[in-house]
């Protein structure tokens, strides 16, 4: 079944987790054809970790891009055969599953080496030189296995060592040419058979169907192996060729790649590799895949649903390779770009988990408690239990009916979960700076806004000069031209702004200063409504 990720934006906050999760199950109730998987980009804060404990909701997969991998483009039902096998069977296999190339395996399951057609070309372009087991003498129960023959008389194991004489001839002159030790292959010739035994050839293999009269004594007497072959002396001569070990011609160390691999990085080792095919195995170097030049050509890219964001530095890595299938979000748009028209839900509420609780509802689905205690939460984090100026009419009737649902009082809610998020003892200034961090860019460069949700802004202010040394090292890892972090007082509806970079931009986009490193903005909570829109003005 197809996958389709459903992901958030980088530093995720609850509304992104919880709008990611909610939307995957919707889906996944109205669309059977495909499987809708939550995912996530970034460690989760402390408020979201105590969300999904409080209702009992698994956190989504962390993925790192969407970048086209190998996984994405091998063929993954690979046909195999083993190291043990004949050639004749590997050929069987490969022709009767339509394959070109045949990874071969030990009895472990572990890669032994491929083969391919090219492989298989050498050995019929080998029977024009001759045709002799002196080499890589077969097993004789390979030999019977491969002519679907029968053993009369000698041992299974045995190596079928010797020149290979066809008794085509004249009775004088296979008395003449047949040596001791060969192999014999013969039809109903029984005077032939009974010069191979004076002459004690070492194996005789009777074609057509034929089986020499008397007893088996004779040939056992003297230590001849008897083969009988239901085929005619030219496929029976033919068959043998084959009854070689696949082993005998394998590609011992052909083009390897993991699962993992990113195609881009391995691109150009396939189109050089000559035969244009690799293995895919795992860490036990056990097969798990095929990827050949052909898969190069239109690569199956990875299919997205974004919630909660739409610009392309907010998203994950790779997007650019991904099929976006719809967008779902509260904010401006980014500027994303997609290849073909797509479905978006874009609306100016203080949540995106408000808008994915109306597509519920134009379902006809209700949530499970679990699922309703999520949108809920998401709902009261990004409106701050709907004090924020982002709250609409639907974030509050959306709270009235998921309470109502999740059978839980939102104040009460609301107020524990903003008492987890400022639980910001045990936590390092990068993980306060980043857990809600958003990057906007605009002509002279970019710039970066987090914001973090208090009940005391003490708690954080104290520690000003060792955030703002991190967000030095922040700001200059991505060449910011500022970067500013948002501490909001949710009781009393204030921010407090710590910044490093150009901080004359935001004294002038607010009129203030900063005294003491601070930037006091009271009434001003909201980032996307309120902050980002005053900078962006300025600018």
């Amino acid at each position: 079944m197809e996958r389709v990720l459903v992901v958030g934006h980088r530093n995720p906050d609850t509304d992104s987790i919880a709008s990611s999760i909610s939307y995957a199950y919707l889906k996944n109730l109205v669309d059977r054809e495909r499987e809708y998987v939550p995912v996530r980009l970034g460690k989760l804060n402390p408020e979201t970790e105590f969300v999904l404990e409080r209702f009992g909701i698994t956190p989504p997969e962390l993925i790192e891009h969407v970048f086209v991998q190998i996984r994405d483009v091998m063929t993954e039902k690979v046909v195999m055969t083993r190291s043990d096998s004949t050639i004749y069977e590997a050929g069987k296999l490969m022709m009767e599953s339509g394959v070109r190339n045949l990874p071969v395996v030990d009895e472990n399951e572990k890669l032994v080496g491929l083969v391919t057609e090219r492989r298989f070309a050498r050995v019929f372009l080998g029977e024009i030189s001759r045709l002799s087991f002196e080499d890589n003498p077969p097993r004789v129960s390979d030999v019977v296995r491969t002519l679907g023959g029968k053993l009369l008389t000698g041992k299974p194991d045995e190596r079928m060592k010797g020149r290979v004489f066809i008794a085509a001839m004249s009775d004088e002159t296979v008395r003449e040419r047949l040596e001791e030790g060969s192999v014999l292959v013969v039809g109903d010739r029984e005077e032939v058979i009974e010069t191979a035994v004076k002459k004690r050839v070492r194996f005789i293999v009777v074609t057509g169907g034929y089986k020499p009269k008397g007893g088996i004594e004779r040939f056992e007497k003297n230590g001849i192996t008897v083969i009988l072959s239901p085929h005619d002396t030219y496929t029976t001569t033919r068959l043998m060729r084959l009854s070689h070990p696949v082993g005998n011609i394998v590609k011992r160390e052909p083009l390897l790649t993991s699962p993992d691999t990113l195609l881009k990085d391995f691109e150009e080792d396939l189109m050089e590799d000559r035969d244009g095919v690799a293995v895919v195995v795992d860490e036990d170097f056990r097969v798990v895949g095929i990827v050949t030049r052909h898969d190069l050509i239109n690569p199956r890219r990875k299919k997205v649903i974004l919630v909660d964001h739409s610009e392309k530095s907010q998203s994950v890595l790779g997007i650019e390779e991904a099929e976006v299938l719809e967008i779902i979000d509260h904010h401006r748009l980014g500027g994303l770009e997609t290849g073909h028209p797509i479905t978006a839900h874009i609306r100016p509420v203080g949540s995106t988990s408000t808008i994915v609780w109306e597509l519920f509802r134009s379902y006809g689905v209700v949530p499970p408690k679990g699922i309703a205690g999520l949108m809920l939460s998401a709902i009261l984090s990004d409106t701050m239990i709907l004090r924020s100026p982002t709250t609409t009419p639907e974030d509050e009737r959306a709270v009235e009916h998921l309470s109502s649902i999740a059978d839980v009082d939102p104040v009460k809610l609301g107020t524990e979960m903003f008492e987890r998020k400022t639980a910001a003892e045990g936590m390092s200034p990068r993980d306060i700076i980043t857990m809600d961090m958003k990057e906007y860019r605009f002509p002279r460069g970019s710039f970066a806004v987090s914001q973090i949700e208090v009940i005391d802004p003490k708690v954080i202010l104290s520690r000003r000069e060792e955030i703002e040394k991190e967000m030095e090292k922040i700001t200059s890892e991505k060449k910011y031209v500022f970067m500013a972090l948002m501490v909001t007082d949710v009781l009393n509806e204030t921010s407090y702004v710590i910044a490093v970079g150009n901080r004359r931009i935001i004294e002038r986009a607010f009129s203030k200063k900063f005294e003491n490193g601070v930037l006091k903005l009271p009434k001003v909570v909201s980032r996307k409504k309120q902050f980002v829109p005053a900078i962006s003005k300025y600018l």
